[in-house]
């Protein structure tokens, strides 16, 4: 990987970093883990990459997460404009930018398949929230309080974090559409960052009885406007969808015309359901809606034959553990998902209350999982012969998994040629992860955040030796933080307990 460098351009390993002294200037950003593009940059996003259409990823631990290229070592893999071109073992191109992955492992970019982007304005206030409190207070007021420039900040920051932490897919379920203008800025915000996102427009923020209680509101009409005016083609880094507030929430009036709506716009619908209780996907099927176009969110509650018309009709559920477990939904439901042929996925959800990163619901959720299956020789008394998931399986569930539900499997999701270079280098040489004996292991149980060395979303560098490169943060930082302590002095933010 490159390296930093002292003043007098000498390079400087991250070996011998120590070995120079507490007094040798080292070329680094001044704010840590982001930094930001020059002058001539034509974007927000601040990109280092010098705009070569060539890029080799070079001598890379390479887990592609297609079975078909497989788990290899020292591999090189050539991008030409955005795309995946060839992976081989030596690959030389004199034109190309070269990446040096030697001390690195080379994965697809994880996809993050359920976010409330806009919630990192407000994040480390809602961790000790039940489900019941985050509905009347972050639904009932603080959403409410967002101006147009708030859901851009917060989208904005949101969205970089996603990028730091090695997504680089995430769909937005953006529910403060109060407006034309906050959904516009919300989506600048995603167009600022640099990643690649399915915008899922949702209902207002602005009156949580109107809008989540047995609603009898339609869809907000402005989503015609955004699929005709800014998502015309859909094929660009951000994306439309339909968030929706499906059976849990809305009457089954509201739901078939909101189903309708998305189906003649011809973009993906998402929803929260079953973490109320079960019943839902019925109401789906006696109004003939299932389909493969619905991706359900949480699913705690269902019963099984539901998840068995979800499986059949080819539906995706996002799984979101940490929030799940934490809110009283229910324990994470991977194992249903996977047991009835549904495409299982995983999400962060809400950064108001967990940290941002898939590491963390990836492990989640296959250690609860293996917990739930543990169970019943537990209560015998017995040791289990083998565990039920394995390491390959959990790191599916955070990219081709995702891809699938977003309807993007044929893009991203894995390292194979014809798709996207969405990828992110994992660094072996790090206190972590070091000796690395298993790379698919290494990366989902031994790396986290500060392993993320670099980023690519559609062949461009957006992240590169642990510095996230992204102009729009440097310009509004401290409007960022005055934006997130005046939504908080404004709001209820502690519940009313006996």
């Amino acid at each position: 990987m490159k390296e930093p460098t002292t003043a007098d351009g000498r390079t400087v390993s991250r070996r011998n970093y120590l070995k120079l002294g507490a007094g040798t200037a080292l070329s680094l950003p001044l704010a840590g883990c982001f930094g930001f593009g020059d002058d001539s940059a034509t974007d927000m996003s601040g990109s280092p990459s010098d705009g070569s259409s060539l890029t080799i990823i070079k001598d890379g631990t390479l887990v592609p997460v297609d079975p078909d290229v497989g788990v290899q070592e020292h591999a090189d893999v050539l991008i030409e404009d955005g795309e995946i071109v060839e992976i081989a073992d030596t690959i030389d191109e004199a034109d190309a930018e070269i990446v040096d992955a030697s001390d690195a492992i080379v994965l697809p970019g994880f996809v993050n398949s359920h976010l409330h982007t806009w919630q990192a304005s407000v994040r480390g206030t809602t961790g000790d929230w039940t489900f019941s409190e985050y509905l009347e207070l972050m639904l009932g007021d603080v959403s409410s309080r967002y101006e147009p420039e708030d859901a851009y900040l917060g989208n904005l920051f949101g969205a970089v974090e996603q990028l730091h932490t090695g997504t680089t897919t995430v769909l937005d379920w953006f529910h403060i559409a109060n407006s034309p203008d906050h959904t516009d800025r919300a989506i600048d915000g995603l167009e600022d960052a640099g990643i690649r996102s399915v915008f899922a427009h949702g209902p207002p923020g602005d009156d949580g009885d109107t809008w989540w209680e047995a609603s009898t509101e339609p869809h907000p009409s402005d989503i015609e406007r955004l699929h005709d005016e800014r998502f015309p083609a859909n094929d660009g880094l951000v994306t439309l969808a339909m968030g929706i507030r499906g059976p849990d929430y809305a009457t089954d009036e509201v739901v078939e015309d909101d189903i309708t709506l998305g189906r003649e716009l011809d973009i993906p619908i998402s929803m929260h359901i079953g973490s109320l209780g079960p019943g839902g996907i019925y109401n789906l099927e006696e109004l003939d809606l299932l389909g493969s176009d619905l991706n359900y969110v949480h699913g705690n509650r269902f019963e099984q034959e539901e998840f068995e018309l979800i499986g059949d009709s080819g539906g995706s559920i996002s799984i979101t553990p940490e929030v799940e477990m934490q809110m009283g939904m229910g324990m994470p439901v991977l194992g249903e998902a996977i047991a009835a042929g549904a495409t299982p996925t995983l999400g962060v959800d809400i950064t108001s209350n967990v940290s941002g990163e898939m590491f963390t619901q990836m492990r989640m959720a296959l250690q609860a999982q293996r917990a739930l299956d543990n169970q019943p020789a537990v209560e015998r008394n017995e040791q289990i012969e083998s565990v039920s998931l394995d390491a390959r399986r959990a790191l599916e569930l955070a990219t081709i998994e995702g891809a699938r539900a977003l309807g993007m499997e044929d893009r991203i999701g894995s390292i194979t040629p014809g798709k996207r270079a969405d990828i992110v280098l994992l660094r072996t040489d790090d206190i972590t992860t070091a000796p690395v004996h298993d790379p698919v292991e290494t990366a989902v149980f031994q790396a986290g955040t500060s392993t993320v060395d670099t980023v690519l979303v559609d062949g461009r560098i957006v992240k590169q030796d642990g510095v996230v490169h992204n102009k729009a943060i440097e310009t509004h930082w401290s409007a960022f933080e005055q934006s997130g302590a005046d939504i908080i002095d404004e709001s209820v933010v502690e519940p009313e307990r006996p």
